[in-house]
């Protein structure tokens, strides 16, 4: 039967004018339901059924001999579709139904919130209040919450101590629940700085081991600092001149700024002269301490400053606190401008041939005061006369010594002119000239009673002169200018070696013998002048053949000794002036013990070496020093001694 279709169907293609009905379109959705059954099937189902007919269930046949698609498979993929969307639907119902009926409160930590209420700007000093609210708004309780602020630098509670870190335990909040906290914080810092709260929640969910963290941040700006400061300068100086600085801190809060520091900054050409009270660091850091409410501070500092004319120069003053580092960290700065212009005539004095901030001499030193002038305008000066006045008990009236000038005794006066010094008759415009003076400092100085100290001599110098041009003719044109010269002290020291007197009782033989012990006693003794000194302290050595016995005396002496280095160091500590004067000097005394060799033999043998000598003058603030010789076996300070005791023998 195959074969004959087969060959009806050649036929057919072959046959002229015959047409075709169109084939059946494949479905392009779902191509692999779309594909022919296998030949194997199509023989199948060709055995089973007559040519042209179709079962129950089985395929059709088209009138190519092709099978047509089964009609349940198009519905298939509509089934799964509408199987998930049914799921769908039940999943979300469900949720809705969960949210609605449990009050749409899912467990989150953004239902915990911080919030802050307070001001935007401060004063600074002031105590202000911050309100912070936590709320839970979860079904659960937080358990184990605590609030956690961390502040900027320099803040403070109402009661004054620090503020870096605070925690405050909450405890548990109930859900719904909101907890209330206040906070008094006093800020101090600069005008518009600003201050950053950090406020951190920490806590945990019931049930629940984890820690959460909820953070809020709060800046505020101080509107006005919490202390005022104040700074006075000379607007418009003169090259060279003297002038005072006036300093004041004054508090503008109502609670206490702690810890206070002073820095002041000095332009260039500045020289520092002086101040009161004085600096607790150098020269320009001063220590304020606490400032209360409406107190003040007030510092005056004195100095010259020199320039060029018309320069411009600012001086800053800034208050506030250390921190950790060592640096300010500033509350209050102020800064002024001066401006420096030249004198028409100007003068100055030079110490020793020196313009030094600070001068020091000693009793019995020549002093030489040189004088300098110049005529800065463009027109001469004539007329011109200087005077120099020395001021102090500690100079030599007698010493002085006038060039080209002459000394007036009855007011301590030096005084120059033209009758003098022919230069100054008419200086004419650039010229500069000097002259000089000198004296000498008393020796002894006069010290007489306890109070007779801190000796110093002034010399204040004045020059004037009447203007030729336009702008100064017939004016007093003048300058001045001034020098202190701080008298030092100076030591009065000795050492002696004793035998025979003295606090202890020596054995052994003397003169030495070789091998034979010889013990002695080494006497220190250290006297001080004019000024009170501190750190003072004597430091020596003694040789490898000599060995340290324990007598001290005064007992209480703090005499150390060192075994390794053989070092010696007396700490005498503060000795007031006048010591060795008007009040014992200061003594300590020690024993050795000495046995000589033979290459000693015929020798005054070395016991203790030279000694050093050291203290701080309080008065010039300078370091001074000076030596003791090395003390041998001779005993210069026994009365007792006799010639040759001081040799070794065998």
């Amino acid at each position: 039967m195959e074969s004959s279709n087969l060959e009806n169907l050649k036929k057919k293609l072959y046959q002229k004018g015959r047409k075709f009905s169109d084939r059946l379109k494949r479905e392009t959705l779902r191509q692999e339901e779309n594909q022919s059954s296998p030949y194997w099937q199509k023989e199948k189902f060709a055995h089973r059924l007559p040519t042209g007919e179709a079962g129950i269930g089985g395929p059709e046949k088209n009138n190519m001999g092709d099978f047509a698609v089964p009609k349940n498979s198009v519905f298939k993929g509509l089934k799964i579709f509408v199987y998930l969307l049914i799921v769908f639907v039940i999943l979300a119902g469900g949720a809705a139904a969960y949210i609605i009926y449990s009050g749409g409160n899912i467990v989150s930590s953004s239902n915990v919130s911080v919030d802050v209420n307070g001001p935007i700007y401060v004063d600074g000093g002031q105590p202000v209040r911050f309100n912070f609210t936590i709320r839970n708004q979860n079904s659960v309780s937080l358990e184990a919450a605590d609030l956690i602020f961390d502040f900027p630098p320099n803040t403070f509670s109402a009661e004054g101590a620090s503020l870096s870190r605070l925690r405050v335990a909450l405890g548990d909040l109930e859900p719904g629940a909101a907890v209330n906290k206040s906070l008094d914080i006093v800020f101090f810092g600069l005008e518009n700085e600003e201050k950053k709260i950090i406020a951190n929640l920490e806590y945990r969910f019931a049930k629940s081991n984890a820690i959460f963290v909820k953070s809020k941040d709060y800046s505020v700006k101080i509107s006005k600092a919490p202390l005022g400061l104040s700074l006075v300068v000379p607007k418009n100086v003169v090259s060279g001149q003297k002038i005072s600085i006036k300093i004041a801190a004054i508090s503008n809060s109502e609670s206490a700024a702690k810890n206070l520091k002073l820095e002041m900054k000095y332009p260039s050409g500045f020289r520092f002269n002086g101040a009161e009270p004085g600096p607790s660091s150098g020269n320009s850091v001063w220590t304020l301490g606490d400032i209360g409410p409406s107190q003040k501070r007030n510092i005056i500092v004195e100095g010259t400053i020199e320039g060029e004319n018309s320069e411009e120069r600012t001086f800053t003053a800034t208050v506030g606190t250390m921190d950790n580092d060592g640096k300010l960290k500033p509350f209050g700065t102020a800064s002024e401008k001066v401006t420096i212009k030249k004198s028409p005539l100007s003068l100055s004095v030079f110490i020793n041939g020196k313009n030094d901030s600070v001068n020091t001499a000693y009793a019995g030193e020549m002093i030489r005061v040189g004088l300098s002038w110049v005529n800065n305008l463009s027109s001469s000066i004539k007329n011109v006369q200087i005077e120099l006045e020395i001021k102090g008990e500690a100079y030599d009236p007698r010493s002085v010594s006038v060039t080209d000038g002459a000394y007036r005794s009855y007011d301590n006066k030096a005084v120059w002119n033209s009758a003098t010094l022919e230069d100054l008759a008419s200086i004419t415009p650039g010229v500069s000239g000097k002259t000089q003076l000198g004296f000498s400092i008393k020796n002894p100085l006069p010290i007489y009673k306890q109070g007779d100290k801190d000796f110093s001599v002034t010399v204040e110098a004045k020059i004037f002169g009447s203007g030729t041009s336009d702008e100064f003719e017939n004016k007093r044109i003048e300058d001045s200018s001034k020098e202190e010269i701080k008298i030092g002290s100076k030591f009065q020291v000795a050492g002696k070696t004793l035998y025979y007197s003295g606090p202890f009782k020596n054995s052994g033989e003397v003169p030495p013998k070789v091998g034979k012990e010889t013990t002695y006693t080494i006497v220190w003794s250290l006297a001080n002048n004019t000024n009170d000194l501190s750190e003072a302290k004597i430091t020596a050595s003694l040789p490898p053949y000599v060995s340290k016995k324990n007598p001290v005396n005064p007992e209480d002496s703090d005499l150390q000794f060192d075994e390794k280095s053989a070092a010696l160091i007396w700490n005498v500590g503060d000795v007031s002036a006048g010591t060795g004067i008007i009040m014992p000097a200061k003594e300590v005394s020690f024993q050795i013990s000495f046995s000589p060799n033979l290459t000693q033999v015929g020798e005054t043998p070395v016991l203790v070496n030279k000694a050093l000598v050291e203290a701080r003058d309080m008065f010039t603030d300078e370091n001074i020093s000076v030596e003791i010789p090395a003390l041998t076996t001779k005993l210069s300070g026994d009365s007792q001694a006799k010639g040759g005791d001081d040799k070794v023998g065998e």
